[in-house]
């Protein structure tokens, strides 16, 4: 970056999209480690030990073990503390990352409706460079609702089961970044409020997606998210991968009986899903659960993507309820055969039991490594483990993430991750639209 100084013809040269890519490449396939943007505690203040939150780069590094059988091993080799923007670190969440561009929003946690994203910012932390996006104009901000008009109208209280998500990543076809937020649309109520009773009709979803290429916002169709009874509703965003945005979400009915149901959240799911979103085509796709996943009696399984070995593998974990017993807590991995078929089956992977993984706290994430056999995980006390899938060793990093007692937000509190497969770049993002033109 400082070597963009020494002359416009070595500006024009750093600056040019065929250096840019070829950058990209490099940094992608270069040497065996991996990166996470990282969302931590530290103390500020000596004294008072009053934790702080900041933005963290933890480079990790894989070595063979010393047993000379070939294995790899993951090693925290180094932490970089950032500096980002003058906003309120505790209130920004992660989005999303694609091509060493972070996605963040600002949230507002007063509010007791699903908040709404009050700013979204781009950002490039290896070159420094940040971009705030315009105004979303199309979703309606359910948080600035009064919270007695919510308890005083039956049709807005479902909009408290129906939080925001959002998406981030790059469309190949265009050669454009794009951003998508997905919210509650509205909901109708047909019958008498004094008694309680009639129905309340919900809207579909509704869509909207930003193009860093055109610098505006635009709706999208959601006709895909719909059935003939009931909707899938995108809730956590996921990953970025391949040309495709994955949520973990649900599946909701369309109709409420009776106002009372609207309260209840076990009866307004019904039942865990998969979305997945062409960033080139801009449809929206249910992808096939696991066959067992599909069969669960129990508690309902906590479900989490990742990458592992250029594919797509989803955990699912039994810890969705506290009422599992400790030893009978487990996790099982499924990996997609076919990433571009959203039809396409699953291979399971691995099971193994949480109380190996993990001996003194239950999990809040399980994280894999794209290059080893490790499993990165967050404890509930926000302390970073990680697992050996192959000699079976447990090792504790000396790195905390936010812990249950900060305020949530929107659902992104407990995913503090950028992703694993972070690479610095210099792919710019203010001058992104000029050289499209």
């Amino acid at each position: 970056m400082r070597f963009k100084c020494v002359s416009k013809w070595w500006h024009d040269l750093i600056t040019s999209p065929r250096f840019v890519a070829k950058h990209l490449s490099i940094a992608k396939q270069n040497g065996p480690s991996t990166c996470i943007l990282f969302k931590r505690l530290v103390c500020k203040d000596a004294e008072t030990e009053k934790p702080g939150i900041i933005f963290s780069f933890l480079n990790f590094t894989y070595e063979s073990d010393n047993d000379g059988g070939g294995e790899l091993s993951t090693n925290l080799s180094s932490v970089e503390d950032l500096t980002i923007l003058n906003r309120l670190v505790e209130s920004l969440s992660i989005i999303g990352h694609c091509d060493g561009i972070v996605c963040l929003a600002l949230f507002d946690t007063n509010s007791p409706a699903p908040a709404k994203a009050s700013e979204v910012c781009l950002w490039n932390p290896a070159i420094q460079e940040f971009k705030f996006l315009p105004e979303e104009p199309f979703l309606h901000d359910w948080s600035k609702v009064p919270p007695s008009s919510i308890e005083e109208n039956p049709y807005l209280r479902p909009i408290c089961h129906f939080s925001e998500s959002m998406g981030f990543g790059y469309d190949a076809r265009s050669k454009d970044y794009k951003v998508i937020d997905i919210g509650f649309s509205g909901s109708k109520y047909y019958g008498d409020p004094e008694y309680y009773g009639g129905h309340v009709i919900v809207y579909p979803p509704k869509a909207v997606v930003y193009s860093l290429r055109s610098d505006s916002w635009r709706e999208i169709k959601t006709l895909s998210l719909e059935r003939e009874t009931s909707y899938l509703w995108p809730n956590i965003f996921q990953l970025y991968f391949k040309g495709m945005f994955y949520w973990s979400g649900y599946e909701t009915q369309k109709e409420f009986v009776t106002v009372f149901e609207t309260q209840q959240d076990e009866n307004e799911r019904i039942g865990q899903a998969i979305i997945s979103f062409d960033t080139s085509d801009e449809v929206f796709h249910e992808v096939l659960l696991p066959y067992e996943l599909l069969e669960v009696n129990g508690p309902v399984p906590r479900l989490h993507l990742t990458v592992w070995n250029e594919s797509v593998a989803l955990f699912g974990s039994n810890l969705g309820s506290i009422t599992v017993e400790w030893h009978k807590a487990k996790a099982t991995m499924w990996v997609m055969n076919d990433c571009a078929n959203t039809k396409a089956a699953w291979t399971k992977h691995l099971t193994f039991e949480y109380e190996e993984f993990f001996p003194d706290r239950f999990p809040r994430r399980v994280l894999a490594f794209w290059k080893s056999n490790e499993i990165l995980g967050v404890g509930e006390n926000g302390i970073l483990v990680c697992y050996n899938l192959i000699t079976k060793t447990v090792r504790y990093l000396p790195i905390q993430s936010v812990p249950h007692s900060l305020p949530f937000i929107s659902g992104y509190f407990f995913y503090p991750f950028c992703g694993t497969d972070y690479v610095h770049s210099v792919v710019p993002i203010m001058n992104h639209v000029r050289r499209h033109i």
